[in-house]
């Protein structure tokens, strides 16, 4: 057998890919192809979530991986698809920026009838990717300006402190 999963986003539209993996491959291979089409760094946390059918999270398989054995926690090196993965059109939902609450979706589109996959490939691609981290506002000109500007950053002359506020008894 072959799963064929769709993987979309709502960030960018056009973004889409189909992934062919074998379905006795574990989580944590999915999650390094899209890691791989994505153009993303590695290092970075993930996890997947099994969803209902309104995308609703129900239960995660984290990359992180305590090595030891606790009950409701699922690691991605461990979980092989085929123990959550079983029927046509289910869920997922691939968190790729747990600060920022950035995932894409993914849906079990086919399972074929194949035995020959070796490995995991992209089959169709279109689009690019949402950028893995959002862009920091520190290099916009309104900050520029601010730099500039410093006088945001005068407190006042220390003559002026004691106008307002008298000398302090020690």
């Amino acid at each position: 057998m072959v799963c064929v999963f769709e993987i979309s986003s709502s960030e960018t539209t056009d973004f889409r890919r189909l992934i062919h993996i074998n379905p006795e491959d574990t989580f944590e291979g999915l999650h390094r192809i899209i890691q791989n089409t994505s153009n993303f760094d590695y290092s970075q946390l993930a996890s997947f979530f099994l969803t209902d059918e309104h995308w609703k999270k129900q239960i995660e398989i984290s990359l992180l991986d305590s090595g030891k054995i606790v009950q409701g926690q699922l690691s991605m090196r461990k979980t092989k698809l085929n123990e959550y993965i079983t029927r046509n059109g289910q869920k997922l939902v691939y968190v790729f920026d747990f600060f920022n609450e950035r995932y894409f979706y993914i849906e079990l589109k086919e399972m074929l009838m194949k035995t020959d996959l070796k490995e995991p490939f992209v089959a169709y691609e279109k689009g690019y990717a949402p950028a893995q981290f959002l862009v920091n506002d520190y290099d916009s000109p309104e900050v520029a300006t601010l730099e500039q500007d410093d006088s945001y950053k005068s407190f006042g002359d220390l003559e002026d402190y004691y106008e307002v506020y008298g000398e302090m008894d020690a």
